[in-house]
């Protein structure tokens, strides 16, 4: 790898940079879609706000299939996300969903503001099941972790560490995949999911479902 101020090689190297691998290497991203998954953070919370939630520190990711998370960083701002593209929202609808959704798990915390919203790009999988790749000798790459990334992603680091030192597959936690099997209609498949998305997140503003 060179950049402008130096360069580095390696006889192994991990690719970790799923829905956003651009290069040569460019053809993992056959294998997933694009979806998005945003964040709105809240203004900090006073202290004694802050000791009510989350008190061990840790973040919460439901099981839904429309997932979300509630977390709260290091400046004691609350932290809420779930799929979707928030730049294709309005702000109003930003906030009545994180309203919605800030109300219901902590009501304790009455009418917050919220500062600031942004949106990362994720990869999906039709199967929802992760894709994990060894496009050469030494090199691996893994995509496809349907919005868990976080939890997954940083166990599947592990495990590929574990499987470039010992040569061995059984570090691995699933098969590699087979490079035949690339995704149809990614582009169709994106905006469909994402339309999905923005119906679920109105029926949470509208008090239809949560």
């Amino acid at each position: 790898m060179s950049t402008a101020t130096g360069s580095v090689r390696a006889e192994k190297v991990i690719i970790a940079s799923n829905a956003y691998t651009e290069g040569e290497w460019t053809d993992v991203k056959d294998h997933i879609f694009a979806g998005y998954y945003y964040q709105v953070a809240s203004q900090p919370l006073s202290g004694a706000a802050q000791a009510g939630i989350l008190r061990g520190g840790q973040g919460s990711w439901d099981t839904r299939t429309v997932l979300s998370n509630i977390r709260r960083d290091a400046h004691g701002r609350l932290l809420l996300g779930s799929l979707g593209n928030a730049g294709n929202y309005p702000l109003w609808f930003i906030r009545q969903w994180a309203d919605r959704v800030q109300q219901h798990y902590f009501p304790q915390l009455g009418r917050i503001e919220w500062q600031s919203t942004w949106t990362g790009r994720i990869g999906f999988t039709p199967d929802h099941l992760l894709r994990l790749f060894e496009p050469a000798p030494g090199l691996l790459a893994a995509t496809g972790f349907n919005g868990r990334g976080v939890t997954t992603g940083t166990l599947v680091g592990k495990c590929f560490a574990d499987y470039l030192l010992t040569d061995d597959a059984a570090a691995l936690p699933v098969r590699f995949s087979n490079n035949n099997k690339k995704v149809s209609g990614r582009s169709l498949r994106t905006l469909a999911y994402d339309a999905g998305f923005t119906l679920y997140h109105a029926g949470q503003c509208l008090r239809v479902v949560l």
